[in-house]
């Protein structure tokens, strides 16, 4: 076997190894349990507002982009390309 094994790592990391209480959950496997407890019926699924609020959003939620933002793609193009800047 290559590699090293837990123990040997325990050894060369000596007093540097944490030790985690008994019921340490990683963030993976709380979202495992939480999705179990969803579909299990235990526990809420959660709501979103389907609507955007905030000031850059309209009544219907729609994002509303700033003044001058973005740009005309045919301004972009390069009169002098080999194109001619003609787009299909």
């Amino acid at each position: 076997m290559k590699g090293y094994t837990k123990e040997d790592i325990k050894r060369i990391l000596g007093s540097s190894w944490p030790t985690m209480p008994e019921d340490y959950e990683t963030g993976n496997e709380m979202r495992k349990r939480k999705g179990r407890e969803m579909r299990a019926g235990l526990r809420p699924y959660p709501t979103y507002p389907a609507k955007k609020v905030g000031p850059n959003f309209d009544e219907n939620g729609k994002y509303i982009y700033p003044e001058g933002s973005g740009f005309n793609y045919m301004e972009r193009l390069d009169p002098n390309s080999e194109w001619g800047g003609k787009v299909s």
